[in-house]
């Protein structure tokens, strides 16, 4: 088969989707891999015939479209109804992933052609079940009617696409950090070495799903503001991987590095206005009538809508019921069926419905504002006394609440001191009582104690007021409720009165913000510690140790001076450096290795899949329709970036 001229290159990634032709050099589609379906929604339809021959809208529920990609507007509204074709990095459920394919091929321009007829290439995950693969080739093949397929691993494609831009290298050892897993994939003399590839159950889902749930222990009072979403954003623009991460723990447990390197992330918080805050109680209440006013225009205005909605219902339905008046019982029939109307009976209770509900809205009288109760309490608000103007009313007023905060800040000073040992008010009252304990009483003849008669005189009862002397708060509540009258009168009548609570507003907005700190480097650390998120796995150094012992020395070495480094993941700052303190322990003394990045992480898979359908062999890879039907769904043709065919044993 000749290489075609043009091919759909189709990256399905967990996470996102890149679709484009193979001639571009950039996709022309990416979207999120997710889709929703958003509750059922009223639309207007129309009935076929009526008596005056013109169509009539009525409401009517009509089945809600599913939302792929980026038709969804609002993803972080309907989070908890996104569903994924994807279990991990595996497909398992097939009617999301045809539903997909829908969307791709409808935004690609091939929406009311009958087939697809362009080839396609298609990733797939590392080591795919045969299963998965023959679910794959049937939906294309047979729902879509496509020639020729060819499957491939995104690390792979990353990986030729790197080498068509610098020089051929046989040798590597590739680390693919993808959305749910991470791959360790060794290569030799070009060739997958598919039995000594290792995974890590752990990818960029753990790593945001796990920054949301520190985020949310840290801060339970704004659990609706701390999204999925904004965890994305901080992981991607944020995070980095430390070098050493016990070295940097040490650094964040200091506080003047705390305070360099903290980052603050500010919530919506509206505090209140200083307009509204000068606002005198006849302003308010001015304000809560027009609030008012417009609420009942609202609830007017959409009383109406329904009322108006629902004389053309009955509108239709009388037509309706007319067209079984005049025996024309074929049409009455086939409206009653689009209307979904079971049968007469039905309709005439309908008719009775919306009628009875029609009269009710038209005797009842609109709504009009009830008289406040705001006023009675103006009302009852004191006034000055006659012959004292206003501002000298107040200005006594806040004299005497100056005295009386001043009274009851000593009192709080004094009862400090009294707690401390050495002060006057503790040695007169620890005087006192021992005073009062060294006193004899006296005893009757038979040795029983005589009553020394305390208490029979009202001035015995002095000695506790003595002791207590700067605890006694019996005129604390008498106090307070006089301080409360002052200033209800003060704010009432004086605009610039401030009562100190103004002071806390300033700190209020401090209350609604999220202090993003020792999380930048503690997040992306699960991929060398899987053990913080209770996985029992190794981590990325260990399992790259393990895959290296798998080989001679020899080999070891072939593969160490190429490490390649792509997914999402790769893309944190001070990944690669980790990774050569690491090689750097795990190797031999002296030896040589050296760690590439793909020039673009998330796009480098869909550039080496157009790479390869630019190959002048690229038609000997495509799986055509021939031998779809001869060796079975699950057959494909192996190829550099491919995985390696092993036919499903028969019983």
């Amino acid at each position: 088969m000749g290489s075609p001229k043009r091919v759909l290159v189709i990256d399905n990634g967990s996470y996102e989707c890149r679709v484009g032709w193979n001639n571009t050099k950039e996709p022309a589609l990416r979207f999120r891999n997710v889709l929703t379906k958003p509750r059922k929604d009223r639309k207007k339809e129309a009935i076929p015939d009526t008596t005056d021959g013109a169509p009539t809208p009525v409401a009517a529920e009509v089945p809600a479209e599913i939302q792929v990609g980026n038709d969804i507007t609002n993803i972080e509204a309907v989070r908890a109804h996104l569903k994924s074709p994807f279990e991990r990095n595996i497909i398992t459920n097939w009617n999301h992933q045809e539903q997909i394919f829908d969307y791709i091929f409808t935004k690609m321009g091939f929406e009311g052609e009958q087939s697809i007829a362009n080839p396609i290439v298609l990733t797939e995950a590392l080591a795919n079940p045969n299963f998965c693969r023959q679910n794959m080739s049937e939906l294309l093949f047979e729902c879509y009617g496509i020639p020729a397929v060819s499957y491939g691993i995104d690390a792979l494609y990353s990986w030729e696409h790197y080498q068509n831009r610098r020089k051929k290298v046989s040798d590597a050892l590739i680390i693919s950090f993808g959305y749910s897993t991470t791959h360790v994939i060794p290569v030799l003399n070009g060739k997958l070495q598919l039995q000594h590839v290792r995974r890590l159950n752990v990818g960029g889902y753990h790593i945001i799903t796990y920054l949301l749930c520190l985020m949310q222990m840290k801060y339970p009072v704004h659990l609706n503001a701390i999204s999925i979403s904004r965890m994305e954003k901080l992981v991607h623009e944020h995070c980095h991987i430390a070098v050493d991460y016990r070295e940097e723990l040490l650094k964040w447990g200091q506080i003047d590095y705390y305070e360099e390197h903290i980052m603050k992330i500010q919530l919506p918080y509206n505090p209140v206005t200083a307009t509204n805050a000068l606002l005198t109680a006849e302003q308010k209440l001015e304000k809560r009538r027009e609030l008012a006013m417009r609420l009942l225009e609202i609830k007017n205005r959409r009383e109406g809508e329904k009322l108006l909605e629902d004389e053309q219902q009955l509108f239709v339905y009388n037509k309706l019921r007319q067209l079984y008046e005049q025996d024309k019982l074929q049409k009455f029939e086939l409206a009653l069926a689009q209307q979904q109307i079971g049968n007469l009976d039905e309709l005439d209770s309908l008719i009775s419905t919306i009628s009875n509900r029609i009269k009710r809205i038209k005797e009842r009288p609109l709504s009009s504002p009830k008289p406040s109760k705001q006023q009675e309490k103006i009302d009852k608000m004191p006034k000055a006394p006659e012959g004292v103007s206003q501002a000298d009313w107040l200005a006594e007023l806040q004299s005497k609440r100056e005295q009386l905060l001043q009274r009851k800040q000593t009192r709080q000073q004094q009862r400090q001191e009294q707690g401390k040992r050495h002060t006057h008010a503790a040695q007169e009252r620890m005087r006192i009582i021992s005073t009062l304990a060294r006193s004899e009483k006296r005893r009757k003849a038979n040795g029983e104690e005589e009553d020394d008669g305390f208490g029979m005189n009202d001035n015995d009862w002095d000695v506790y007021k003595r002791i207590n002397r700067y605890n006694d708060d019996s005129d604390s509540d008498a106090d307070n409720e006089q301080l409360l009258e002052f200033e209800k009168i003060l704010s009432h009548y004086d605009v610039n009165f401030d009562d100190g609570n103004a002071v806390q507003t300033q700190s209020a907005a401090e209350n609604y913000q999220l202090h993003f700190g020792v999380e930048d480097i503690r997040v992306p650390e699960i991929l060398f510690q899987p053990s913080m998120i209770g996985s029992p796995e190794a981590g990325l150094a260990e399992l790259i140790a393990f895959v290296l012992k798998l080989f001679t020395a020899q080999e070891q070495q072939r593969m160490v001076e190429h490490v390649y480094l792509t997914g999402g993941c790769a893309q944190f700052r001070g990944l690669k450096e980790r990774l050569a303190r690491e090689f750097l322990e795990m190797r031999p003394f002296q030896s040589k290795f050296s760690i590439y990045e793909s020039d673009d992480h998330t796009l480098s898979a869909w550039l080496g899949a157009c790479v390869q359908a630019g190959q002048p062999n690229f038609g000997q890879t495509l799986t055509t329709r021939k031998d779809y039907q001869e060796h079975g769904s699950e057959y494909f043709r192996e190829h550099r970036a491919s995985n390696l065919f092993y036919p499903t044993p028969k019983d």
